[in-house]
């Protein structure tokens, strides 16, 4: 009689320890989808506000089917680009706009001296960060139509234009930042700052 009480002892201790373990696994296993549901959701909002910004050059217009330098900076991103720093050099020298462009690029060194181009009068320049981009939209540092009094300047300003580099630091909607040199893959850094831009 003894040995059958403590036989079904053992076995409702067994039964409850079972149930005990399974109870654990059970909210292990819940907490792990609810981990993997939370990380998958972060991740379609990260993916539905990316940001990804491109450079862009070319020498026409086919809107207005002109002769037309141009420069830009284009958000191919899902997500808008926070542009908080970008920076242009040619043949690695910093170019801080248009005029410091023209100037390094395409003026003789007499005219130099004399401080005189001729010159690109009709040379449109955008506006510098810090700015926001939204998807397909792009930033314009300069464009400029050719015409029959600058034929020289804008020929040399057409050649100049493959030796124009940039890097940009940019963060997206969530403040994921990155930083790119329009060759690589971006870089995520933790924030923009001046001191990064340049890097």
């Amino acid at each position: 009689m003894t040995e059958k009480k403590g036989k079904r002892r053992l076995d409702k201790d067994t039964l409850n320890l079972v149930i005990a373990v399974s109870a654990v696994l059970i909210s292990a296993a819940s907490f792990y989808a609810a981990y993997v549901q939370s990380e998958a959701a972060q991740k379609q909002v990260q993916a539905e506000t990316w940001p990804y910004l491109q450079i862009s050059h070319g020498n026409y217009d086919e809107e207005r089917r002109l002769r037309n330098v141009y420069f830009r900076i284009i958000n191919s991103g899902v997500g808008p680009a926070k542009v908080k720093t970008v920076n242009l050099r040619y043949k690695g020298e910093p170019v801080g706009g248009f005029g410091q462009l023209y100037r390094l690029c395409c003026m003789s060194e007499e005219e130099k001296v004399l401080d005189k181009a001729r010159g690109i009068s009709n040379a449109i320049t955008g506006n510098p960060p810090p700015l926001i981009l939204v998807p397909n939209e792009d930033l314009l540092f300069f464009s400029a139509i050719e015409n029959e009094e600058n034929k020289e300047a804008w020929s040399r300003l057409d050649k100049a234009r493959f030796q124009i580099t940039a890097d940009a630091c940019y963060c997206s909607l969530l403040d994921e930042c990155f930083q790119t040199n329009f060759v690589n893959d971006p870089v995520s850094v933790k924030a923009c700052t001046p001191e990064r831009a340049g890097e």
